[in-house]
């Protein structure tokens, strides 16, 4: 029996690819080489991008990076061992703004906000909840019409890692 060697295995008929790529025999590539390639350009993508995040947000009004809403921190509520850091994001309320579209700056305004602010104060939580808002909102009462976003998160070695309510 004759085996060819471009044909693809479990597919009698197709063939496959020659060894070095589709590109053809010319190309001086490795097998998996461009897969490298483009895993190092990702890997040095996201290096940057982390360095980016973790610069501190500690100013009074901030630009949140992922969904690019403007914040300004509202009140912090200490109910040892819960901290709960509230913010206001006045185009939280616009059309279109989804929780998927902030989740990743509430983790990071926890990491790299509330954390800082009640370390500051002394405080050691066990649990921050991270409260976006459209408006001022008096803690506990139902306010129909502001959009409102909430996000727990345990603390363990100045870390938030997310809790499901």
């Amino acid at each position: 029996m004759r085996v060819s060697r471009n044909i693809a295995p479990g597919a009698p008929g197709a063939k496959a690819a020659p060894t070095g790529g589709a590109a053809g025999v010319t190309t001086r590539w490795c097998r998996g080489c461009r897969l490298r390639s483009i895993q190092r350009s990702i890997h040095l993508g996201v290096v940057v991008l982390a360095g980016l995040l973790a610069a501190p947000l500690t100013a009074a009004q901030q630009i949140l990076p992922t969904s690019g809403l403007e914040i300004e921190l509202h009140d912090i509520i200490a109910q040892p061992p819960v901290w709960r850091v509230r913010y206001i994001a006045p185009n939280l309320s616009q059309d279109g703004v989804l929780y998927a579209d902030v989740a990743g700056d509430m983790e990071l305004l926890c990491t790299q906000d509330a954390l800082v602010r009640i370390a500051g104060e002394g405080g050691a939580p066990s649990q921050i909840v991270i409260t976006l808002m459209s408006a001022p909102v008096v803690f506990g009462e139902m306010t129909p019409g502001v959009t409102q976003f909430f996000e727990s998160y345990s603390v363990e070695s100045d870390l938030c890692i997310w809790e499901a309510f």
